[in-house]
């Protein structure tokens, strides 16, 4: 894989690398599996003397052992792997010695394998640091990819007050994702982020010689496809009894985004569903979600899949398992269902989302996201109405409010009527003066010239906005 981007992780490690100078740096790094953290710590360390150990879910005893075996490789010294370590304190001290006075990056990655093994291992390593690793001049690396584990049990725990720097690696957002397939078109592009969501392993698998459907039908649909089974796969590594968890995710997928209709789809008991959302919450698969300008008791709350290929997966994949039995049925699946539904899929959220992200930066912005809610529309009748795009400030005021349509026809004039009608639905929305229009297909004659006649209030925006 080519190594694509990644600047501010680069330049978080770089911090904390240059800190060795001083003393001792104890770094912890934690990021979903796929989305590119073994890649950019290898790439970190390649021109840098260093020990680069990936645990394994083995025993401590073969843990112990394939450390010794990599210590003896970088360092030279075959008594390490000849003899084995009989413990982690003397893995520790091994370690140190390799170190000396040459400034060295340590890396012990999937680090949760070693705690699940070792329940002692945060304490061992707490005391070692504070007595003999931070005298040295070492970068020292804790990283691993099971979310929950390093939020409770590395940050919050025995860990938390050793660290001297902490970060998180997070999927690629729309612009940097397009980076993986420059050969394509502005709106392939944004099709392509909206399948594979923004994790690195995912993108890479597609190729932009070839259109993005073929691409979907080889390496998601097909039954051989490297990506076919990579949803099943990465929730059984993530959670022991993941069936009650796959008919959530597809409910959601499929729309039903309250708990309710959760609930009512599955068949399970609405207090059983809310267990189940708070576990994949945990593990940042889905996120709740409530009005922008709703505060964080609102009850007003929807749910998204925060992974656009799960999401991907669990609307066109996992429900129609008895569809895809052969290359042909994979075929006749993408032409009937999936390549009509496409760009339907794309428009909510991964169209919606990217489009928000880019009025944030443009707002500067505290907060950005959706805005719903009831709307008089008569002496006693209310509709529900959404806003797709709305960012507030630091006084919880809206600055700005924002129409994103991905569809096959020009944005009309009518969507800037509707936003200023809204405007007095929408708590703290009286003052806006900005408005954004965000259209795949471009915008009719009458909003051009609105934009042109005040382009301070009336801001238009198509997919090749986004990319460079």
């Amino acid at each position: 894989m080519e190594f694509l981007n990644r600047t501010d992780d680069l330049a978080a490690l770089g911090d904390s690398w240059a800190g060795v100078s001083r003393r001792g740096q104890f770094f912890v790094l934690w990021g979903r599996r796929r989305v590119g953290k073994t890649e950019l710590l290898s790439y970190f360390v390649d021109d840098k003397r260093a020990l680069y150990f990936e645990a394994t879910d083995a025993t401590e005893a073969v843990q112990l052992g394939n450390l010794a075996e990599q210590l003896s490789l970088v360092s030279g010294n075959r008594l390490h792997a000849e003899t084995g370590f009989p413990s982690w304190t003397a893995a520790l001290e091994a370690i140190a010695q390799f170190v000396g006075d040459e400034p060295t990056v340590v890396v012990l990655d999937e680090f949760q394998y070693l705690a699940a093994r070792q329940g002692e291992l945060a304490t061992l390593l707490n005391r070692w640091w504070r007595e003999i690793g931070r005298e040295r001049p070492m970068l020292l690396v804790v990283a691993g990819s099971e979310v929950s584990f390093f939020r409770q049990d590395v940050l919050a725990g025995q860990l938390y007050g050793r660290r001297d720097n902490q970060w998180q690696v997070r999927p690629f957002a729309h612009n940097d994702a397009a980076l993986f397939v420059p050969g394509y078109s502005p709106d392939d592009k944004v099709r392509t982020y909206a399948v594979c969501g923004g994790m690195p392993y995912y993108l890479d698998t597609f190729d932009d010689a070839l259109p993005i459907e073929e691409n979907i039908l080889r390496n998601i649909l097909n039954r051989g496809g490297l990506l076919h089974e990579e949803a099943e796969l990465l929730l059984r590594q993530e959670l022991n009894d993941p069936f009650n968890y796959f008919s959530v995710l597809e409910a959601i997928a499929r729309g039903d985004t309250r708990t309710s209709r959760i609930a009512a789809r599955t068949h399970l008991e609405q207090s059983q569903v809310s267990q189940l959302l708070r576990v994949l919450e945990r593990l940042e698969l889905v996120e709740q979600r409530r009005p922008v300008t709703a505060g964080p008791t609102s009850k007003k709350t929807t749910y998204a899949i925060l992974d656009g290929f799960l999401n991907f997966h669990f609307r066109f994949v996992e429900p129609y398992r008895s569809r895809l039995r052969s290359r042909d049925d994979a075929r006749r699946h993408l032409e009937a269902t999936v390549a009509p539904q496409l760009d339907h899929f794309v428009s909510k959220p991964c169209w919606e989302l990217a489009c928000q992200q880019h009025m944030l930066r443009a707002e500067d912005a505290k907060a950005v996201g959706a805005w719903w809610g009831p709307v008089r529309t008569g002496r006693k009748q209310t509709e529900e109405r959404e806003v797709d795009g709305a960012t507030i400030d630091l006084d919880g005021k809206v600055t700005a409010l924002a129409s994103c349509k991905w569809t096959n026809s020009p944005l009309a004039r009518s969507e800037d009527t509707f936003l200023t009608q809204m405007k007095k639905h929408i708590p703290g929305a009286e003052d806006v003066k900005r408005h954004y229009f965000y259209s795949r297909s471009g915008f009719d004659d009458e909003l051009v010239k609105l934009a042109e006649a005040d382009p301070g209030r009336c801001k238009l925006f198509t997919p090749s906005d986004f990319f460079g």
